[in-house]
C-alpha cells in the first residue's frame, strides 16, 4: 500500500468519484474491508461500541457495525452529536441497520470472557484545529476503557482522532489504537515516531479503482508483496539445492538463543543447518537441539570451515569472545559469504569499530544500533538513524523496534506492520535471525530475507494471539517459532 499525504488523498478519492464510483460506494467498500480485518484479528465474536462523530468516519463505522452484526457480534453506538447533526451519509447507513443499532448513553461495560472493541469513527482526515469538548471527552473515555480492561482493543477508522494525518502529532487525550485501519493509503503522518503510540498495528484496506499519488522512498511491508516470495517449490527439489545455513551462536548459559534461532531457520526453509558450539557447551548443546539440527563442537571458531555453508548466522547468544574468535569471526565477515549479524555479534563488531559490508544483514535494536553508531542520539527520529546507518555502513538493516524498518542503500525504507508490543520478550529476535538466515541460506537476497522475516514473525505473534494459544502478556519466542507455518500460509493467501 502507497503512502501519501491527506491532500493527495483528497485528490485521490475525488477523481474516483468524479470518474463515477459513488462516495456511498466507497464507504461500503472500506467498511467491508474494515470488518474483515476485524474479524481475523478478532475470530470470536464480542462486543463492538462505535464512536461516532458526525461525518464520513462515522459512516464507515456504522457500516462496519452493519455487517459485524450478521457475523454474530453485539453492537451499539456513542455519539459526540445528535443525529440531527449527522451528515447524510452516516445517516443513510444508520437507516439501514435491522435490528437497531443499541445507543450508549455513557460508556460501555465490557463484555466477560468476549473481546470488547471500541471503534473510533469520530473524525477523519477531513478535520484540522484542536479537539472540542464533545469529541475530547469520548477520547478521554475509550482511552480510560482500554487502559483499565485488558480485553478492551481500539480500532480506528482511517487515523484515530487527535493525530495529524501529515505530521503525526498527538493532540491531547488523542486516541491510543490497537489497529488503524487505513484505507486506500497510509497517512504518512501514521509513520511519525510520535504517532506509532497512538496508531498501533497499521492495517492496509484497499479501495478498487483508486490511484494516489504516493511519496518517494517510503514503503509498507505488506503481504501482496511477499507472495511471488513463498512460491511452490519444484517438485525436484532437494535439501542441498535449498541452502547450508552456517550458525556460530549460544554458550554456557545462553543456549535457547542458539536452538531457537536455529529452528526458526529450518521452518523458514533452510535445507541444512550447522550450529558450531563451543566444545565445553556441547554436550548440553547437542542433548537440547531439536534432531535435523547438526551441532558441531569446536574448539575455537577458527576451526570452522566455511566452505560448505551458502550463508553463515552469527551472534545470538555467544557472549564476551576471546581474541581468536573475534578474529574467526573477522575472517568469516570479509569472505563476502552473506552472512546476518544479531546481538553479541553486533555488539563485537561495535567494540571492534568494524565496518559492515554490503554482504551482510544487521539486526541491532536502538541499544544496539547506538553502539555501531554512536552518533544516533544526534537523530531525532527513526528514520534518520537508519539513513545514517546506511551512511556509515553497506550492510542490509533491520532496525527493530515498535514498526521494524528494513532498508538497504539505494532502497526505499520499508516499514515492517505486523506485531507488536507482545514481541517485547527474550528471544523473539533470535527467532527473526533464524528466519532471515534460513531465506538468506536458501539464496534469497538480504533485503528480501529481512522484508519477509520482518513481516512474518510479527503475523505468527499476530496469529498466537488470535488463535487463543497466547496473549498480549502471555506471548513467547516459542509460541511465535510455532505459529510461523501459519503466517507463511495466510501470506500466501494475502492476508492482513
Amino acid at each position: 500500500m502507497k503512502i501519501c499525504s491527506t491532500e493527495n488523498m483528497r485528490i485521490a478519492e475525488r477523481e474516483l468519484i468524479v470518474s463515477g464510483t459513488p462516495a456511498r460506494t466507497l464507504m461500503q467498500q472500506a467498511s467491508a474491508g474494515i470488518a474483515e480485518a476485524i474479524m481475523q484479528f478478532f475470530p470470536v465474536p464480542g462486543l463492538c461500541v462505535a464512536y461516532l462523530g458526525k461525518g464520513n468516519n462515522a459512516g464507515d463505522a456504522i457500516t462496519v457495525l452493519n455487517i459485524l452484526q450478521r457475523h454474530g457480534w453485539d453492537t451499539g453506538f456513542r455519539a459526540a452529536y445528535p443525529r440531527s447533526e449527522w451528515r447524510e451519509l452516516p445517516l443513510r447507513q444508520f437507516a439501514e441497520i435491522s435490528p437497531p443499532l443499541l445507543e450508549y448513553q455513557e460508556a460501555p461495560l465490557p463484555v466477560t470472557g468476549r473481546p470488547m472493541v471500541l471503534l473510533d469513527g469520530l473524525l477523519g482526515i477531513g478535520t484540522s484545529g484542536l479537539l472540542n469538548k464533545e469529541i475530547a471527552g469520548l477520547c478521554a473515555e475509550m482511552n480510560y476503557l482500554r487502559d483499565r480492561c485488558g480485553a478492551v482493543r481500539t480500532v480506528a477508522v482511517d487515523i484515530p482522532t487527535g493525530i495529524d494525518a501529515d505530521t503525526g502529532m498527538p493532540q491531547e487525550h488523542a486516541v491510543e489504537a490497537d489497529f488503524t485501519m487505513c484505507i486506500g493509503a497510509v497517512k504518512q503522518g501514521l509513520l511519525d515516531d510520535d504517532a506509532t503510540l497512538h496508531v498501533g498495528r497499521l492495517v492496509c484496506i484497499e479501495l478498487p479503482g483508486l490511484h494516489v499519488q504516493a511519496l518517494p522512498a517510503t514503503e509498507i511491508i505488506t503481504s501482496s508483496r511477499l507472495t511471488k516470495f513463498l512460491s511452490a517449490r519444484p517438485y525436484t527439489d532437494y535439501k542441498n539445492k535449498r541452502g547450508h545455513l552456517g550458525v556460530i551462536a549460544g554458550s554456557e548459559g545462553m543456549l535457547g538463543a542458539a536452538r531457537l534461532c536455529c529452528e526458526a531457520a529450518l521452518r523458514a526453509g533452510a535445507g541444512l543447518v550447522t550450529l558450531h558450539v563451543h566444545r565445553t557447551a556441547y554436550p548440553v548443546a547437542a542433548a537440547c537441539m531439536p534432531p535435523e539440527i547438526m551441532v558441531k563442537p569446536v574448539d575455537s571458531y577458527a576451526d570452522i570451515s566455511i566452505r560448505p555453508f551458502s550463508a553463515f548466522l552469527l551472534g545470538p547468544g555467544i557472549g564476551s569472545v576471546s581474541e581468536e574468535d573475534a578474529e574467526a569471526i573477522r575472517i568469516i565477515l570479509e569472505t563476502g559469504t552473506p552472512v546476518l549479524l544479531d546481538a553479541d555479534g553486533l555488539n563485537l563488531a561495535a567494540a571492534m569499530q568494524w565496518k559492515l559490508g554490503k554482504h551482510i544483514l544487521a539486526t541491532p535494536h536502538h541499544g544496539e544500533i547506538r553502539r555501531l553508531l554512536p552518533e544516533a542520539d544526534d537523530c531525532a527520529i527513526r528514520a534518520d538513524i537508519a539513513d545514517c546507518f546506511l551512511a556509515e555502513h553497506e550492510a542490509a538493516l533491520i532496525y527493530k523496534g515498535a514498526r521494524s524498518i528494513v532498508t538497504q542503500r539505494g532502497k526505499p525504507l520499508f516499514y515492517n506492520i505486523t506485531g507488536g508490543p507482545a514481541m517485547a520478550t527474550a528471544g523473539q529476535g533470535d527467532v527473526l535471525a533464524g528466519v532471515c538466515g534460513g531465506f538468506i541460506a536458501q539464496g534469497e537476497s538480504l533485503l528480501v530475507s529481512a522484508v519477509l522475516g520482518t513481516y512474518l514473525c510479527g503475523r505468527a505473534s499476530e496469529l498466537a494471539i488470535s488463535s487463543g494459544a497466547a496473549t498480549q502478556q502471555s506471548l513467547t519466542a516459542g509460541d511465535t517459532l510455532r505459529h510461523l507455518p501459519a503466517a507463511l500460509l495466510s501470506t500466501a493467501r494475502l492476508c492482513y
